[in-house]
């Protein structure tokens, strides 16, 4: 067999011409170890790794801008050294504690310490990166969680949008950094509301309280009161001392086991702070919030302070504030924020059991209703009215309702027979009660339109608004004094007079009268609140808000949006 051969000079002929034609290959060059570099890592990332919450989605994109606008150049760091703006910064996120947020969700501790270590002084680019990302990482949270809150209020049901709230952070952040005083920024991105000032004070108060003042428990016998002795009375004494309910212990009842006239009275104001009835006998109700924990309180407050961040910024002036959990109503017309209020009167909510919760939300004011007919829900209708009528058609007139077609003011009542009860239950027809002293909804309704179908109305019911906790309807908002509500909200409709307003609800038909000027309403939610003077007042979470609230804030960074 003939082997092939190459000529010699051929061969490396071709091996010179392959090599012509190949081009070397280079090493992957590494990234310039630049502080540039190193915080474009960081921020494409989304996730910084000393942070105690590391990922932040939720602030990514607000970051990258930021940097962006810097040209990736440190904000926090000039010639190699912090800033006194970034001194002053971390002071600030120090300070979180005493505004109802966690400092060490800011990394306030470790970002000092930071600071203060030798080595940050011209450090490598990377640690530069890394500290100038985690200071501007938690101002950003720090001051957007004092603005509109931690925990977006949609994600507990509630009504209120934070949206028209939102902040440019990144704008917001290169002024910090290049203020003289960082922390006057910072504040002033606050809730100006009054009631927000007042319940930080509150809270300051509490913490030390917690920390410093004696841990009390007592425990009387049921419906201990005035006279009687009791070994936990000095006690008593003491708690309520430090809570401010005593201002000061005589010397001679110290150590008194008797209940005597100044503790009732100092027990009838903790009780009426605590909305209960204020008659200094203790009971079940009493003893229970006498031995909640002064931390539990510290919690109560900060969830009342997340609350009212969720609130818009202009609540002065004219509005309109039920809290739902104190069964108030509050309202002002020139005042200065939610706090000042010169109107203020109870009301019953809806019961704490489901699909009868008042819900949470803010709408106009726009007109006011006398003698109005009640149009019965339609989940109403099915579960409570058309099974008595079933049983008894003549049920319906007899308490002054009627079948129509609509609830349109021309509408005719049909006769109540079973043919038409039973288009009832499928909503082909509609049941409503007719104006008069009897009606569920009183003589005047006050309406905000809504998709709640919630208003504020009278009621024939007087009795219930003797009781301290009155959460009895189906959802909509009775109040006490319907007369003086009517006179205040047509103060700016000058022909309404009181006189007028009685004659109208005296009535025989339904009269619509359309407000000069709509009144914003808010239906909120607070188990706290606070006063000019220094006084707290704690409710009852009727519906568990605080408890879902309390387990989305334990959840930590990045919060659901």
């Amino acid at each position: 067999m003939m082997t092939a051969r190459f000529p010699t000079g051929s061969l490396w002929f071709c091996l010179f011409a392959l090599l012509c034609f190949v081009h070397p290959v280079r090493a992957e060059e590494p990234p310039a170890d630049t502080v540039s570099t190193h915080l474009q890592s960081l921020l494409k990332e989304g996730t910084h790794p000393k942070s105690r919450w590391s990922a932040f989605p939720d602030y990514q994109a607000q970051l990258d801008e930021l940097y962006q606008q810097t040209s990736l150049m440190p904000l926090w760091i000039k010639d190699g050294r912090p800033t006194p703006q970034a001194a002053a910064m971390i002071d600030s996120l120090a300070e979180a504690d005493a505004k109802g947020l966690n400092a060490a969700d800011y990394d306030a501790a470790s970002l000092r310490q930071w600071l203060a270590a030798p080595e940050l002084a011209n450090a490598n680019p990377r640690e530069t990166a890394l500290f100038d990302l985690a200071l501007s990482l938690a101002t950003m949270r720090y001051v957007s969680n004092l603005y509109v809150g931690r925990i977006n209020p949609r994600h507990v049901d509630f009504g209120l949008s934070i949206e028209p709230k939102k902040l440019d952070l990144p704008a917001l952040l290169k002024n910090i950094a290049a203020s003289d005083s960082p922390k006057t920024l910072v504040d002033a991105v606050e809730p100006k509301l009054p009631v927000y000032g007042w319940l930080k004070e509150a809270l300051v108060r509490y913490q030390v309280l917690a920390k410093e003042a004696p841990t009390v428990a007592v425990n009387f016998p049921a419906k201990f009161g005035p006279g009687a002795k009791h070994k936990d009375v000095p006690g008593l004494r003491r708690l309520l001392l430090a809570l401010g309910d005593i201002k000061e212990i005589k010397p001679e009842l110290a150590d008194s086991e008797t209940y005597d006239p100044e503790l009732a009275a100092a027990v009838k104001a903790f009780q009426k702070r605590h909305g209960l009835m204020a008659d200094g006998v203790i009971g079940k109700g009493t003893l229970a919030q006498l031995n909640v924990p002064l931390a539990e309180r510290v919690r109560q407050i900060q969830w009342g302070l997340e609350r009212l961040r969720w609130l818009p910024e202009d609540i002065k002036g004219l509005y309109l504030i039920v809290n739902i959990p104190s069964f108030q109503l509050y309202g002002s017309r020139d005042g200065e924020g939610f706090g000042h209020h010169d109107i203020q009167m109870n009301v019953i909510v809806g019961e704490a059991i489901d699909g009868r919760h008042t819900p949470v939300f803010h709408s106009d004011m726009t007109y006011v209703t006398f003698r109005p007919y009640w149009n019965v829900p339609y989940q109403i209708t099915v579960k409570e009215y058309l099974p008595i009528a079933r049983r008894n058609p003549g049920y319906l007139a007899q308490h002054n309702m009627e079948i129509v077609a609509n609830f349109g003011p021309n509408a005719q009542p049909y006769a109540a027979s079973s043919g038409n009860i039973e288009m009832l239950a499928s909503g082909a027809l509609k049941l409503r009660m007719r104006p008069g002293p009897k009606n569920a909804l009183g003589l005047v309704k006050f309406t905000f339109p809504n998709n709640n179908n919630v208003y504020l109305h009278s009621t024939p019911s007087q009795g219930l608004f003797q009781r301290s906790r009155r959460d009895f309807s189906h959802g909509c908002i009775r109040v006490e004094d319907p007369v003086k509500l009517a006179e205040w909200v047509l103060a700016d409709n000058a022909e309404w007079s009181r006189e007028r307003i009685e004659a109208a609800m005296k009535g025989d038909n339904p009269k619509n009268v359309t407000l000069d000027k709509p009144i914003p309403v808010y239906i909120f939610y607070s188990t706290v609140l606070a006063d000019r003077e220094g006084r707290v007042s704690f409710f009852g979470d009727i519906y568990g808000h605080d408890r879902v609230l309390e387990t989305l804030l334990e959840k930590g960074f990045p919060y659901p949006s």
